[in-house]
């Protein structure tokens, strides 16, 4: 299955990551420090999980507010966070589709 990552731009490690990544992940700062000087992803998830996809551009958006550059990657290429958007907005409308089928088909059994 595919997968969204997040990971900082840069391999120079500081506070400002471990804060940001520290708040949506209970990891070591070693492991932090170990995933940055690496190269590595700080958060990943399914790309068919919204509310791991919500938490990715959070913590994105939480870097840009303290002037970290991120990549975020789907199955390791760069990807973007308008392209995140746009899934989630089309899976929030399928989801409504769905309950109001499931729904019409209870009503039309009833």
């Amino acid at each position: 299955m595919g997968f969204v990552g997040i990971k900082v731009a840069s391999t120079d490690f500081n506070a400002a990551i471990v804060k940001t990544i520290r708040k949506y992940r209970n990891i070591p700062i070693a492991e932090v420090k170990d995933l940055v000087q690496d190269n590595d992803y700080l958060f990943t998830c399914s790309y068919v999980d919204p509310d791991g996809i919500n938490m990715l551009l959070q913590i994105y958006h939480d870097f840009c507010n303290v002037d970290i550059q991120s990549i975020i990657c789907e199955n390791d290429s760069v990807t973007s966070v308008q392209k995140l958007n746009n899934w989630l907005s089309s899976h929030g409308e399928t989801v409504k589709q769905v309950e109001e089928d499931l729904d019409n088909e209870s009503l039309a059994e009833g």
